[in-house]
């Protein structure tokens, strides 16, 4: 039960993330805000690792394991995430993201790990509510829009799961601390080259407080805490487990979206919602 609750605050803080970037990112670019988010998460990351006195390394047979998660989910995540959501709505980027968990199930199933039936309806059954949420309602009827920003975020999805496939390993034979504080100073330092221009660009004296309250908020809350709870989560039960609560920030971050960016939720959309919880019931 601790594992689903921390999963259910986990959403919270990467529903609300959705709505914090979205208003970001009409300050900063997209590789501007995500290098030095990530530049203070890893900061975060190395003084809790000093602060509980290490341990400061793992083994030297582990390190292309972390290296690789470490670009997975952190590099290209993020430059696909920030470039997808720069070019479409919180909401439709967060839809996008539903696919994770059908990318985490195809991906157990392509290692041999054994994924059960009902965890496959679950999660189908969540997809197709996803899905319905994506439907936009026009004078002519129903279309599906798809553009190349949300091809980014599903290709992010992807990258995503296979992140928590690889980097659940390396917590349940480190301490957290130590693998979150490795993996985001690992990951952020490919961020920079694509990042550098646009962080020199950038006039952040100008910056009002509330730009680095939220840049502060969502490095540590949704970023740090937040992928703590992702990979302790996927090391205690599982991928398959941990990946169907991307469906419960779908569904938040669309009750956000619709409270603070005036985006639209029709009646749709809650029969979607609907749909959703069902597909994660079922799934759990």
């Amino acid at each position: 039960m601790s594992v689903d609750v921390a999963l259910c605050l986990m959403a919270l803080f990467w529903a609300t993330n959705m709505i914090v970037l979205k208003a970001l990112l009409g300050h900063l670019s997209p590789p501007a805000l995500s290098g030095v988010r990530f530049a203070i998460v890893a900061c975060i990351g190395l003084a809790v690792l000093a602060a509980r006195g290490g341990p400061f390394g793992i083994e030297r047979r582990d390190w292309p394991r972390l290296a690789v998660s470490a670009f997975l989910g952190i590099t290209l995540y993020q430059v696909l995430f920030m470039e997808g959501l720069d070019r479409t709505t919180a909401f439709v980027s967060n839809l996008m993201q539903g696919t994770e968990p059908l990318c985490a199930l195809i991906l157990l199933s392509l290692v041999g790990r054994k994924v059960l039936m009902r965890q496959w309806a679950g999660v189908l059954i969540a997809f197709v509510g996803a899905i319905l949420f994506f439907l936009q309602e026009a004078k002519g009827g129903l279309q599906l829009a798809f553009g190349l920003g949300d091809v980014l975020n599903v290709t992010s999805a992807m990258a995503f799961a296979a992140y928590g496939l690889l980097n659940a390993e390396l917590f349940a034979r480190y301490p957290g601390r130590t693998v979150m504080a490795l993996s985001m100073s690992v990951g952020v330092l490919p961020l920079l080259p694509w990042a550098w221009y646009d962080i020199l660009a950038t006039d952040w004296s100008a910056l009002p407080w509330s730009v680095w309250a939220a840049l502060l908020f969502s490095a540590l809350l949704p970023v740090y805490v937040g992928y703590w709870i992702w990979n302790w989560a996927v090391a205690r039960k599982g991928l398959a487990h941990a990946s169907v609560y991307i469906y419960v920030d779908i569904v938040l971050t669309g009750v956000f979206a619709w409270l603070f960016l005036g985006e639209r939720f029709s009646g749709l959309r809650l029969v979607g919602a609907a749909i959703i919880l069902a597909g994660v019931r079922l799934a759990r």
